[in-house]
């Protein structure tokens, strides 16, 4: 009884890693790209982006400087973070 019964598991464990197998491989894969690694697409436009921040970062400034000459109290009389 115990050899028929093992000769039963044997090829059934065995037809049954083939896809446990192939659905870890294809969860690690996933967990993997979904987890921070962008394609050349995603960094480009990544990039793209952050020249664009920085560009208006340097035109806010430069008019905060220019309302800092003009209107002193500018910050003070138009402060809404409160």
């Amino acid at each position: 009884m115990t050899e028929d019964m093992l000769a039963l598991m044997i090829p059934i464990i065995a037809v049954g890693m083939v896809p446990f197998i192939v659905w870890i491989k294809l969860h690690y894969n996933f967990k993997s790209k979904s987890l921070g690694q962008m394609s050349d697409d995603q960094m480009a436009e990544l990039e793209r982006m952050s020249r664009i921040a920085d560009i208006l970062d340097q035109r806010v400034n430069v008019l905060e400087s220019i309302l800092d000459d003009e209107v002193p109290n500018w910050r003070e009389n138009n402060d809404k973070t409160i």
